[in-house]
This record gives structure tokens, sequence and C-alpha cells, in this order.
């Protein structure tokens, strides 16, 4: 009884390794990707959530919520365009971001978040 324990300890440990494996984040976005997977949940959640975070020299940083987890969502710089572009920040004393956008009106800014 004792040694079936550890074994399917293992087994669980295994099982969760590739479950979690298989959730990987994509880590770079077209604009055409983001605005097809906002126009298929927004419906299901807040029409306004995607959050622009900031852009760096490279790219524009937005946090969303599609179907039920939270994605950070990265588009290149040279995709969009942001007319009021924020600085992106990591440090944890941070907000999350600064405003909300429109995926299908140009990433426009809809309303501030706070």
């Amino acid at each position: 009884m004792k040694m079936n324990i550890p074994f399917t300890m293992c087994i669980m440990a295994f099982i969760a390794s590739c479950t979690v494996s298989n959730q990987v984040q994509k880590s770079c976005w077209t604009v055409k990707e983001v605005q097809e997977r906002y126009n298929k949940d927004s419906s299901k959640y807040n029409a306004n959530c995607i959050l622009y975070r900031g852009s760096d020299n490279q790219s524009h940083h937005f946090l969303s919520q599609f179907t039920d987890k939270w994605v950070f969502l990265t588009i290149k710089k040279n995709e969009l365009s942001i007319t009021e572009e924020k600085p992106y920040k990591v440090d944890s004393v941070v907000k999350l971001g600064y405003y909300y956008v429109d995926p299908n009106n140009h990433f426009v800014k809809v309303r501030e978040y706070n």
C-alpha cells in the first residue's frame, strides 16, 4: 500500500505537467488575431476588456481576459500605431495599465483604467 502512494503521486505530477505545458501563452499576437479573439469572446464578457499597458521600443503591450483566462498580448509596433502612447513598465508598484481600447476601431482609447 505504501508503494502505491508515491507511484500515484508521480503519475499525477506527470499529468499535471502535461496540462500546464499545453497552456503556454502565445507571446506575440497580430492585430487580426486579437480582433478575431475579441469578437469571439467579447459577447460573453465586458466589451471593454482589452487594457493598454504601455509601449516599449519594439511592441505595444495589452492585458485581456479571453474566455476565463487572463492573457498578456504583445503586438509589434510596425503592425499597430497607438496615438496616445505611454511607457511600458513592469514594476510591481505600477498599475496594470493605462486605458481600455477597442481593437475593432484601431485600438483607440475607450475609457480610462482606474
